[in-house]
């Protein structure tokens, strides 16, 4: 299925900057921040404030996840079917994803407490990676 498909069937317009920022995002192995995005995609005729309400656009289509990165800016990637956690190095950057989830018991737990119904969450475990530690 393509961009413009995947849009239609979540009841969006397939317009050239959401085409242009689920393209780019989908591309990507690691998630990105607003201001980067508009850098790569901004010869493409969008400007910065139509980036950051496409990128919220497609956060609230379930298109896109939205995170608070470590530098405390809010990153963007494809959601996906299932949750990853990553291990992030605060000095070079290298992300290393987490196999399985060990917060579905916690999820339960939080839903059992307080009623809430636990819909998504999303973990980045900041650190120092080996290399970066010598």
């Amino acid at each position: 299925m393509d961009e413009k498909e995947i849009l239609r069937s979540h009841g969006l317009k397939a317009t050239p900057c959401r085409v242009s920022v689920l393209r780019y995002v989908s591309s990507l192995d690691s998630p990105i921040s607003a201001d980067a995005l508009y850098e790569r995609i901004k010869g493409e005729g969008a400007d910065l404030s139509t980036v950051y309400r496409t990128l919220n656009s497609l956060v609230e289509a379930g298109l896109l996840r939205k995170e608070v990165g470590p530098n405390k800016e809010n990153i963007f990637s494809l959601l996906k079917d299932e949750v990853q956690h990553v291990l992030v190095c605060l000095r070079c950057g290298k992300r290393v994803p987490l196999e399985g989830c060990p917060y579905h018991e916690v999820n339960e737990q939080i839903e059992e407490k307080t009623g809430f119904r636990v819909l998504d969450h999303n973990t980045e475990i900041y650190g120092i990676c080996p290399a970066c530690d010598k």
